[in-house]
């Protein structure tokens, strides 16, 4: 009985083997002109919104594929399992041997792509588990109960996170994403809908929508944990014990990883994924994922392709960024392997790529690297991603290492940034986070522009005259000066010493927004008060600093 038992099991695995996905792409739109004009009928009110915010046209790669080819093609042996409007065609599965002749036989056809065999299993054991701990590195360590200090009331084990991302001061305002929708692809969301740092968010409605591409359904909560790692980040609110940094945004929730295994296919269900969301409206995706190898070598990655314009999932993230959205996408957790380079789509070229740094501010030698193969730098930005404080899918708070969870506390704060701010264009927001960054002045390969600060973030978003922002000294023991101007202009900047007066004139040239320049040679100066003039066009400005 066992034996028979066995090989119905085998005989059953390999008929789902035998089911393969395809990309069957159309050579042609023939009716997106007149659909042009009627974007109500294929993108959401919020869409539209965000799309007259950021100033973005609508084009043919907005328009669904032709419903007349898609009705041909679903005729055919074959289960239809997702269109793709940005790149004209449908994802198919067939275990039919010559399937593919016969889908090339149909006159719109321009092309077939393999993507990969099919396996539909529970997910709930042992594979996911051993994903995680392969693929994240995640090091799992229950907190003791300690004496909640004052400064951790609300944000409790997350305060450090926080901190260091010079957040608390929002967290504690309330400011956290309020009408901000954020959309998150992941692996899964396992247990969301049950777990108590969550209730609020469920118990308001602030989950929207979700669907799983992998399982062609919208419940997402039985799924792979890592999603509900990476939502804890930004959406987990038990005071005193763990909190993110958007925990009034809005969500939708989106599966496009199936953990267990890597085959092409999932970069596909990505880019419907991202379609998804831009189709609803959403402000932000956050992406924890990457991809390098696939289980076929061939379906694999060369570092060469990495130059933000060959992978499909790069070319997906980029198109989502010119509908406006603000793309988010982890660095990669390869540093330590001989890979070492960022993952894609991490290379795309306007995405805001994320990296790891520990809690002393300091490179996290897991975090991938770049440059991309284009030689740009990547990462962007980069924040706590060693030993972050997060939600399991069994209720437990521990502490976690990789990108997964550094991009969405990234994400979060931009939220807030946006809800401050709520006519910033996408790239506003991503100008401002790497401006306002640790050493924006020598971007590296590491981490990038270093750890953006939200506060000076938020005033280059939101101030609207020729301003003095701030003052500080930064790691490399310089002073940095952040300008903003209504028009290009040259100022004089003018530092004064309360005893001694008058010490530097120095003449600058402003571009038109948010600029910032290292000042050199101050650190031999007495500690103090200091007085700071700047002559715009408009009027005089002033700030007072001190002097270490």
């Amino acid at each position: 009985m066992r034996f028979l038992l066995l090989a119905v099991l085998l005989i059953g695995s390999n008929l789902h083997a035998q089911q393969r996905f395809y990309f069957v792409s159309f050579k042609d739109k023939p009716n997106f002109k007149t659909q042009l004009y009627q974007p109500a009928s294929y993108i959401s009110a919020k869409a539209i919104e965000r799309r007259t915010r950021n100033r973005v046209p609508l084009n043919e790669n907005d328009i669904p594929p032709d419903t007349s080819y898609v009705r041909q093609l679903a005729d055919l042996n074959l289960t239809m399992y997702g269109n793709s409007r940005w790149f004209n065609g449908c994802i198919v599965l067939s275990a039919q041997k010559n399937i593919v002749d016969s889908i090339k036989k149909l006159a719109f056809v321009a092309n077939v792509s393999y993507l990969g065999p099919a396996y539909f299993y529970d997910e709930s054991g042992d594979a996911s588990e051993n994903s995680l701990e392969n693929q994240l590195n995640i090091l799992e360590q229950s907190f003791q109960n300690k004496a909640i200090l004052n400064d951790t009331l609300i944000t409790g084990k997350s305060e450090s996170q926080i901190r260091q991302l010079n957040d608390q001061g929002f967290v504690k305002k309330g400011i956290a994403g309020k009408n901000v929708l954020i959309a998150v692809i992941d692996a899964g969301f396992k247990n969301v809908d049950q777990l108590v740092p969550f209730k609020k968010l469920m118990k308001d409605k602030q989950i929207l929508s979700s669907y799983d591409f992998v399982e062609k359904e919208e419940e997402v909560f039985d799924d792979d944990p890592h999603g509900t790692a990476v939502l804890s980040c930004m959406a987990a609110q038990q005071p005193g014990v763990i909190w993110g940094t958007a925990t009034n945004a809005q969500y939708i929730l989106l599966r496009s990883e199936n953990a267990a295994n890597e085959y092409l296919v999932e970069e596909y269900f990505w880019a419907l994924a991202a379609e998804y969301a831009d189709s609803a409206g959403a402000d932000i995706i956050n992406s924890s994922l990457g991809y390098t190898k696939h289980d076929e070598k061939s379906m694999g990655h060369k570092y060469g392709e990495l130059d933000g314009k060959t992978t499909l999932i790069t070319r997906a993230a980029e198109i989502a960024t010119s509908k406006g959205i603000l793309v988010l996408v982890s660095a990669g957790n390869e540093g330590d392997d001989p890979w070492r380079q960022i993952s894609a789509p991490a290379d795309a070229p306007h995405v805001l790529t994320v990296g790891a740094v520990d809690k002393f501010n300091a490179y996290a030698g897991f975090s991938s690297v770049g440059p991309t193969a284009d030689k740009r730098i990547k990462p962007d930005v980069s924040t706590l991603g060693k030993g972050v404080t997060l939600l399991a899918a069994d209720g437990k708070v521990f502490e976690g290492n990789g990108t997964s969870y550094s991009c969405p506390l990234i994400a979060g704060v931009a939220a807030q940034l946006l809800e401050l701010a709520p006519r910033s264009s996408a790239e506003k927001i991503k100008e401002a986070l790497m401006l306002s960054s640790s050493q924006y002045f020598k971007a590296d390969k590491y981490v990038g522009a270093g750890i953006p600060d939200i506060e000076l973030a938020a005033k280059m978003l939101m101030v609207q005259q020729d301003s003095l922002l701030d003052v500080r000294e930064l790691q490399d023991q310089n002073f940095h000066i952040s300008i903003n101007a209504r028009a290009p202009q040259k100022i004089v900047l003018v530092i004064e010493e309360p005893v001694k007066g008058e010490i530097d004139r120095i003449t600058l040239t402003l571009k038109k927004g948010s600029n910032r320049f290292l000042l050199k040679g101050y650190k031999k100066r007495p500690s103090g008060l200091y007085h700071l003039s700047a002559e715009f066009l408009s009027h005089k400005a002033y700030f007072e600093f001190m002097m270490p």
